[in-house]
């Protein structure tokens, strides 16, 4: 499937499960384990929610993921969702999903015009919005990944180093 509505006819007529896209397990399998599903239209389970990502990474991601289990080496897809985008003289670049977010701290990066927002679920840190700012968004990417966190105090200290938290 392409865009914003994923193309899941021929799933639901295959009698596949389908909740906004198709469901798949960790493993990219529908729920028919002899078929597979990747991609935009794959629906799975991220932070206790049936999730989309509709990013070039995540498509390559789970394709690689299912593949390897269409092989017969079991492998489980963790996503580490990230997106970026040029607007004219801005690149925009995301780690995490700001979903159920009830605080941002918004922190001015190193250089001019540069900017974060820092989105926290009570103390979890959930995701960073950067603007023209790549080493923020670099490093809170890596603590995505880790498991590494940040807390909404030092997000906001301009004093902090990030890179001190790796």
């Amino acid at each position: 499937g392409i865009g914003i509505i994923p193309n899941v006819e021929l799933a639901a007529d295959a009698a596949l499960v389908v909740e906004g896209g198709v469901v798949v397990n960790e493993n990219c399998q529908t729920s028919d384990p002899d078929i597979f599903a990747a991609g935009d239209c794959a629906a799975f389970q991220y932070k206790n929610e049936l999730t989309r990502l509709e990013s070039v990474q995540n498509a390559i991601d789970q394709a690689e993921c299912a593949a390897t289990n269409i092989a017969g080496e079991p492998k489980a897809y963790h996503p580490y969702p990230w997106f970026w985008s040029d607007q004219y003289d801005v690149k925009l670049q995301i780690a995490g999903l700001n979903r159920g977010y009830d605080s941002i701290v918004v922190r001015p990066g190193e250089r001019e015009g540069a900017i974060s927002h820092f989105y926290f679920k009570g103390n979890e840190f959930l995701a960073v919005d950067s603007m023209n700012d790549p080493r923020t968004y670099m490093v809170c990417k890596k603590l995505l990944e880790t498991g590494k966190t940040i807390s909404p105090e030092q997000a906001a200290d301009p004093e902090l180093q990030l890179k001190s938290l790796m």
